[in-house]
């Protein structure tokens, strides 16, 4: 019979702690989680990111503003279809 992962049960019975909480608890949880691991997150998005333009050539500074411009509009024209 194999052993139980010590691991999997402590995250398991934090998990049903969390679930007893009520609502703003959980969410003020969520927040210090959330912030306590921001940074390694977002390294590891800079890293996949680095790894997936490894073979593409470099953008040029034109290329960037046309397309944040581009974003930019798309999210206007949401914005103007949420008001309506």
């Amino acid at each position: 019979m194999a052993q139980p992962n010590p691991k999997e049960s402590r995250i398991e019975q934090v998990l049903q702690l969390v679930e007893q909480l009520p609502p703003d608890e959980q969410i003020e949880l969520w927040r210090k989680l959330d912030i306590k691991t921001w940074g390694k997150r977002w390294d590891e998005l800079v890293k996949r990111i680095q790894e997936r333009r490894r073979n593409l050539p470099p953008l040029t500074d034109e290329e960037i503003v046309a397309e944040m411009k581009s974003i930019r509009r798309e999210v206007w024209a949401e914005r103007a279809e949420g008001d309506n």
